[in-house]
């Protein structure tokens, strides 16, 4: 008998990685897929064998650290990050909504082995996290990232500035000198990620204060950016 839950449109269960990150490639915002994720939760219209969407679930970026700091007694053996969810542009709407509640309850079933959930909300692509507002998960606040840079108007993360411009190359120049010789602009933005945990066991003690959800329409995407190159000018020692 296959692992499966079932509500009135869809049926959710698990899939292999390499179906579920070809749709998440093909209709996640960003078109990237998170390496180390370690659960895909297909959405199939119910009584069919059509995908309508993905969930995938995996550790935390740092998952030493991360769940001891947000949950008491966590370690990144009990709980996931739900990192990527997409949907396909033929999904009514509201189907997020269904597919975050299915995977839920799916996981409840046949993973009690994780006790609680968290994502992160993107504040410098505008999301305050409506979705997971929409589900009930709470909100505990936000970390302030600054793990991107801005390259003539593209974002830009770290690792992949360092993977596209410096790594293997020994010229000796710095990361920065080798972005100011490229672009006209370079600055580093800092921006929110806002955290979302959803608890899966009653005995689960978030160690933040719950907090109001964000709107939209309050957030700015960018906080702050710090200028490095502008207009073709060095604004700060570049090191």
């Amino acid at each position: 008998m296959l692992s499966e839950i079932n509500n009135r449109n869809y049926t959710a269960r698990e899939i292999d990685s390499k179906t579920g990150n070809a749709l998440i490639r093909e209709f996640h915002y960003s078109g990237k897929v998170v390496a180390n994720s370690k659960l895909h939760v297909g959405i199939f219209y119910k009584g069919s064998e059509e995908l309508a969407g993905v969930l995938s679930f995996g550790y935390p970026m740092n998952p030493r650290k991360t769940p001891g700091n947000l949950v008491e007694g966590a370690t990144y053996k009990d709980m996931y990050e739900l990192n990527r969810m997409a949907m396909t542009d033929e999904a009514p709407k509201f189907s997020e909504s269904q597919a975050i509640g299915l995977s839920i309850r799916w996981l409840k079933r046949f993973r009690p082995d994780i006790k609680w959930l968290l994502s992160f909300s993107d504040g410098k692509e505008g999301n305050v996290g409506t979705i997971y507002q929409a589900t009930n998960w709470g909100y505990y606040g936000y970390n302030v990232s600054n793990s991107f840079f801005d390259l003539d108007g593209e974002i830009v993360h770290r690792v992949t500035s360092w993977h596209r411009h410096r790594e293997g190359r020994t010229c000796g120049r710095t990361e920065r000198e080798i972005l100011c010789e490229i672009y006209d602009n370079v600055s580093i933005i800092y921006s929110k990620q806002h955290i979302y945990i959803f608890p899966l066991s009653k005995d689960v003690n978030v160690l933040r204060d719950k907090q109001p959800y964000p709107k939209q329409t309050d957030e700015p995407r960018i906080m702050r950016r710090d200028w490095i190159k502008k207009d073709g000018n060095i604004v700060h020692k570049v090191k």
